[in-house]
C-alpha cells in the first residue's frame, strides 16, 4: 500500500511504517499543494491514503468518488513520540480502510 505522510506531520513517522511504501509530501515536491490539489496529485501517482493530523479536512474536501482516504491522526501534541503510539491503531484501520473514506484516529 502506497501511503503519503502530509507536511504537518513529522517526516521520521515514515521510518515506523516501513511495511509500506511510504512518501512525505516534501519527499514528492509537494509541500505547498493544498488539500484538494494534494489529493489529486497523491491520486494521480497511485497512492492510497494520506496520513494527516489535519483535523478540518473532513469538513473542507468531498472525498465521494475518490480513488484516495484519508487517516487523521487526532492527538493533543503533533510529536512524532504521541504519533508513534498511535501506530497500532494506524496498522488496523490501514488494513480496512476503503476509497474515498476519511477516518479519524485519537491518541490514548
Amino acid at each position: 500500500m502506497k501511503i503519503l505522510l502530509d507536511h504537518n506531520l513529522d517526516r521520521r513517522l515514515k521510518n515506523s511504517l516501513s511495511d509500506f511504501e511510504c512518501w512525505t509530501t516534501q519527499e514528492m515536491g509537494w509541500s505547498n499543494a493544498q488539500n484538494g490539489e494534494l489529493l489529486s496529485l497523491a491520486e494521480v501517482e497511485g497512492f492510497a491514503v494520506l496520513l494527516t493530523a489535519d483535523a478540518n479536512i473532513k469538513a473542507q474536501q468531498n472525498l465521494s468518488g475518490r480513488l484516495i482516504s484519508v487517516l487523521v491522526l487526532r492527538a493533543l501534541n503533533n510529536r512524532l513520540v504521541t504519533h508513534i503510539e498511535m501506530l497500532e491503531d494506524v496498522r488496523s484501520e490501514l488494513s480496512k480502510i476503503r476509497k474515498g473514506e476519511v477516518v479519524e484516529i485519537f491518541h490514548r
